[in-house]
């Protein structure tokens, strides 16, 4: 004797009826590629309970897991086909500002620093402490780059063989 199941999937419209709404919902929605596709995939995991099949083999059909399963499922019973849409956030906010990168940019053009040097720059002024991986990375996004001037470089400084002794660091210029 087969147990009952625990969540049953709410059916808000007539199973002969899905295709076409949700054709008609995703032409009134501006999805990317990446968002249809999962739609289409979550599509597939409902059809699949409206025709009576469990959560588990919808899902392992669908390609999901059981607990995303779950979570498309009680997304659906809530929201329908809006439920259906994943809702990526973007991931986490910038601890820096595009502003106080842009400051971090304008204190190296005064003075071009090491890595380790900005690293204690943005700890001091802006209170966040960054890996210095993380300060190269974003250094590199800022479109700067760190060498020691060469002879011919059209961005050696005037006073370079002060500056930059052998013995000294690569420092971020712009």
């Amino acid at each position: 004797m087969a147990r009952p199941e625990k969540y049953q999937i709410v059916k808000h419209i007539p199973p002969e009826h899905l295709n076409e709404e949700a054709d008609l919902f995703v032409a009134g929605e501006d999805l990317t590629v990446a968002k249809a596709r999962t739609f289409e995939r979550n599509l597939m995991f409902v059809r699949m309970r409206y025709r009576g099949f469990a959560v588990a083999e919808a899902s392992a059909a669908s390609g999901m897991t059981e607990p995303t399963a779950y979570e498309v499922q009680r997304r659906w019973n809530e929201s329908g086909f809006a439920g259906l849409v994943p809702d990526y956030t973007g991931g986490p906010k910038a601890r820096l500002t595009d502003e106080q990168k842009e400051e971090v940019r304008s204190a190296l053009e005064l003075q071009p620093m090491d890595t380790r040097s900005v690293r204690l720059l943005i700890k001091q002024k802006y209170g966040v402490d960054y890996t210095e991986k993380q300060v190269h990375i974003i250094l590199k996004k800022l479109g700067l780059h760190h060498a020691k001037p060469y002879p011919r470089d059209y961005r050696r400084p005037e006073d370079a063989e002060a500056r930059f002794k052998k013995t000294s660091a690569m420092l971020w210029m712009v």
